[in-house]
């Protein structure tokens, strides 16, 4: 995970924490949405990934009561879409509350899934995005 890090901060110009801060909260919701069947795909393939995931369990999802306006969005788009349509905005917030700008989320994303694509292949990562539609909404 630490060579993710290193390409998120290069790339995107942020700082290591806000990078690594962020990078648990959307491993988190990649894990809570593909599964553990498919999870365990990608945290074979990448060292640290579960635990990065488990780290950014705890504040993966904002409350009802937090988030902001963007994290109230998602709630809403959830309980009137269903689960998986909000689960785009739901990222944006935990993102945004792991202090990444929201100019830098389709970057960040799009990162994360190249690098993934690495290291399991775009079979698994096929997968991953049918599984998780939603990350595709943040893609710039």
């Amino acid at each position: 995970m630490d060579e993710l890090i290193q390409q998120l901060t290069a790339k995107l110009g942020i700082d290591e924490s806000v990078a690594q801060a962020a990078t648990g909260k959307a491993m988190a919701m990649v894990k809570a949405n593909v599964g553990e069947d498919l999870f365990s795909k990608i945290s074979s393939a990448v060292p640290g990934a579960s635990d990065v995931a488990d780290a950014g369990a705890e504040e993966a999802l904002p409350s009802e009561g937090g988030g902001g306006m963007l994290g109230s969005l998602a709630g809403m788009a959830s309980k009137a879409l269903g689960g998986s349509a909000g689960s785009g905005l739901e990222l944006g917030a935990a993102l945004g509350d792991a202090g990444l700008p929201t100019d830098q989320m389709g970057s960040f994303v799009s990162t994360i899934v190249e690098f993934l694509k690495d290291k399991v292949g775009d079979e698994v990562m096929d997968q991953v995005l049918a599984k998780f539609p939603m990350l595709k909404t943040l893609i710039g």
